[in-house]
């Protein structure tokens, strides 16, 4: 398991107490805690909390050896993690959970291939990871870390956590759903991997950026009417991106609202990276966007607007505060 964030961690967490040999890397305080005192894993709705050991590593695991490399980091970090560990896959299984649009989502469907370049800019994932051995996921699912290092859970009736080949009928998808269903997790085996990665991009493109513009929680930004109204555009212009690449399966909309109502304090990933000080998932979820209305010649007013307030957010966390000068004497 490359990457000790939220998923990351949950998914090693119930695969090792599912009896699954699996190793944790990452690096952060966090994982350090984990690997002295096993991760402690709680409900947001209470109820007994219990403390998972997990084997952890903070320097890069050995090459050999790997039957699955599941790469549980940030959507932009994606294209180092493959190149460094590109060794590790040579004959594993390899899970992608990253949020936003994929860089293979256009990629080994026979149709003529389109490169996302605001999520692989160079090539490198591409490179590292062999298409017939992804198997691409989609996380629905609250997952944050407590101030203790406690991971906090969300338990919804609309928990998913979607698998499905990138190369139809490649059979990678099948190992992991099996493992995953086995820990006792709501999975489905997709029949098309790239239509649940566009049902969950309408999601986070709406969402996610309110969240962090705002602070406050996935359904909160819904309690006042500008706010819905911006997540209604958001969503709608997505869409019309999403037509526009080919999306013909109809999108119910009001079920992603009313999740968004059933989990109004959860903080999505991009506020929790704003509070944490860390770079936002910003390109894979609405750059993609902006690239691919910018390829079929959409205007998307709101999408760019929203952009770049998020843009700058991210520069704020990359160059800190203004520092006031000291009072002239």
């Amino acid at each position: 398991m490359i990457g000790a964030g939220p998923i990351g961690a949950y998914f090693a967490a119930r695969l090792a107490e599912a009896g699954i040999d699996v190793t944790l890397h990452g690096r952060g305080p966090v994982l350090r805690h984990v690997a002295a005192h096993g991760l402690r894993l709680a409900r947001q709705d209470g109820g007994q909390a219990r403390t998972i050991p997990l084997p952890c590593m903070l320097s890069p695991p050995p090459e050999a050896g790997w039957e699955m490399v599941i790469f549980a980091v940030k959507a932009q970090d994606l294209p180092a993690a493959a190149r460094q560990f590109a060794r590790h896959v040579r004959d594993a299984v390899i899970v992608l959970p990253q949020n936003g649009l994929p860089w293979w989502q256009f990629l080994g469907t026979g149709a003529p291939p389109l490169r996302l370049h605001a999520v692989d800019p160079d090539g490198d994932a591409e490179r590292a990871l062999p298409l017939e051995r992804i198997a691409g996921c989609t996380v629905t699912k609250g997952l944050s870390f407590g101030p203790d290092a406690t991971l906090v859970e969300a338990v919804v009736a609309s928990d998913l956590f979607a698998l499905g080949d990138v190369v139809a009928g490649s059979g990678a998808a099948d190992r992991p759903a099996h493992l995953l269903a086995g820990c006792g997790l709501p999975v489905r085996l997709a029949a098309d991997i790239r239509l649940e990665k566009w049902r969950k991009l309408l999601i986070n493109a709406a969402f996610n950026p309110l969240g962090a513009i705002s602070h406050l929680g996935f359904g909160q930004v819904l309690d006042d009417a500008p706010g819905t109204w911006l997540a209604g555009q958001l969503m709608e212009e997505a869409l019309r991106v999403a037509r526009a690449c080919g999306l013909a399966e109809p999108i119910d909309t009001e079920a992603a609202f009313a999740r968004a109502r059933g989990s109004r304090r959860h903080k999505t990933s991009m506020l929790q990276d704003v509070e944490a000080g860390r770079r936002l998932e910003l390109d894979p979820i609405l750059g993609a966007l902006l690239e691919l209305a910018a390829h079929h010649g959409l205007e998307v007013p709101t999408l760019r607007a929203i952009y770049a307030c998020l843009r700058l957010i991210d520069l704020g966390l990359v160059e800190g505060p203004i520092q006031r000068r000291p009072a002239s004497a």
